[in-house]
């Protein structure tokens, strides 16, 4: 390659993402570009933050962004892993002659977003005041669709009397665990810390201190998907108390009939704060016949409740709460097994899957 040829960066839309085209390759290069593999690409081409380099040092030792290089039409086009952040600039390097050498670098300026952010923190589950030591996952609602990237710095949980962040209680996030509209991100806890008898539970122990009251934070540093950041931050609070260590019973709940030809709700109360994602549609209303019933259902309080309202009146007779044997309490134990068990020890082996059915009546309507 020379060194004589321009190059013109300008950002173009590839399926729905903005992505970096290169143009001004002669028509060799393009040939040489197309030729190589993608792996190799990335050994003659680079994106950097402008500000990365303007930094110094050694631009090798430097991390390019994640991203593809693809040749197409005549021209290299760069899609990153994350989104490009509004306002930033950013440089291709180009290693004419193989990494040895000094490369050339090009720049190229993103446009700035509009001032006026609008996406917020809408929720932050579980929403109870006390959590089991051996807490499994907490879950982040936004306002609107959201970047990449952006959990494992913006998302933290520290102890309320000393302010000291809990190091390592995450897992980390990658991939993140988004929902299809990218709205709801779903945070682990270390599983490997919370199952007895394995080596990170032995050596580290719960991710969470029994005991203590800690803090779920979600900064406004965490970006949006217009790679704007947040309106405002948010946080939650939880004491964290003893371990769950035995399945979700149904059996222990209790059920508040509704009567019959009402359009009363079913209210049904957990013995435990079930996972708030499960319960919307881990849960169902059938007759005795097994035919499920149209209505809305609900998670209550604390995700210690759920509420069913039919479409239709109630009536006079039977029917059936029907349990999912993946509907996960927050410590991850399910009606067929316990999250947090011993690996070494074979009480609590998980049986077989199904559905679980409670039965109750409706009161019966007063002349």
């Amino acid at each position: 390659m020379t060194r004589s040829r321009h190059l013109d960066l300008d950002w173009v839309d590839h399926g729905g993402r903005s992505c970096l085209r290169v143009r001004g390759w002669t028509e060799t290069e393009v040939c040489e570009l197309g030729g190589l593999a993608a792996g190799d690409l990335g050994r003659h081409l680079a994106i950097l933050p402008s500000e990365v380099l303007e930094a110094g040092g050694d631009l090798r030792s430097l991390p390019p962004a994640a991203g593809n290089f693809t040749v197409e039409s005549g021209s290299v086009c760069f899609v990153p892993r994350f989104p490009f952040m509004d306002g930033m600039g950013y440089s291709l390097l180009v290693y004419s002659g193989g990494q040895s050498e000094s490369p050339e670098v090009w720049t190229i300026q993103r446009p700035s977003a509009p001032s006026a952010t609008a996406t917020e923190v809408v929720a932050i589950y579980p929403t109870a005041a006390e959590l089991p030591v051996n807490l499994l996952k907490v879950y982040v609602h936004f306002s609107g669709p959201m970047s990449e990237g952006w959990a494992d710095r913006a998302v933290t949980v520290c102890r309320e009397d000393t302010g000291e962040e809990l190091e390592g209680a995450f897992l980390p996030p990658d991939p993140e665990l988004w929902d299809l509209e990218r709205r709801r991100l779903t945070i682990l806890l270390d599983p490997g810390r919370i199952k007895r008898g394995l080596v990170p539970n032995q050596e580290v122990g719960y991710p969470l201190v029994e005991g203590v009251t800690v803090r779920v934070t979600v900064t406004p540093a965490f970006r949006d998907a217009m790679g704007q950041p947040l309106k405002s931050g948010a946080e939650r609070s939880y004491r964290i108390g003893p371990p769950f260590r035995s399945r979700t019973d149904p059996g222990l709940w209790r059920l508040e009939p509704p009567g019959a030809g009402s359009h009363d709700p079913l209210a049904v109360e957990f013995d435990r704060p079930l996972d708030h994602a499960l319960l919307q549609h881990c849960l169902r209303v059938c007759d005795f016949n097994g035919t499920q019933l149209q209505g809305r259902g609900e998670p209550g309080a604390a995700e210690c409740s759920w509420r069913f309202t039919p479409a239709l009146p109630w009536e006079d007779a039977g029917y059936q709460l029907v349990v999912d044997s993946t509907l996960e309490d927050v410590a991850g134990n399910t009606p067929v097994r316990v999250f947090d068990r011993d690996v070494t020890k074979t009480e609590d082996i998980p049986s077989e899957g199904g559905r679980i059915a409670v039965g109750f009546a409706c009161i019966p309507a007063t002349t």
